[in-house]
C-alpha cells in the first residue's frame, strides 16, 4: 500500500508531500496556500484517486489542511 509523509514550508506557504509507493517509486506533490485564508488548490486530487483511491486522497488532503492550520496558528502567535 503507498504511504505518504507531508512537510511544512511555512516560510514560503508551501505543504509538500512525498508519496512512495508499493515500488519504493516516490512522488512529490507541492501545495501553495494562502497565509491569510489558508486557501488552496489541489488540482492533482483526481489523478491521485484514480491512483491511489479515494480514502487515501482523502486522509492525505487531511494532513495538507492540518500542516496548513500549523503553519497560520504559528503566525498568529508571532
Amino acid at each position: 500500500m503507498p504511504s505518504f509523509r507531508t512537510e511544512l514550508d511555512a516560510p514560503n506557504n508551501i505543504v509538500l508531500v512525498m508519496v512512495t509507493e508499493d515500488d519504493g517509486s516516490e512522488h512529490d506533490y507541492q501545495f501553495d496556500f494562502d497565509p491569510r485564508s489558508g486557501r488552496f488548490e489541489f488540482s492533482e486530487r483526481d489523478l491521485l484517486e484514480r491512483d491511489f483511491g479515494p480514502d487515501f486522497v482523502e486522509d492525505m488532503e487531511t494532513q495538507v489542511r492540518f500542516a496548513i492550520q500549523k503553519a497560520l496558528a504559528a503566525k498568529k502567535q508571532a
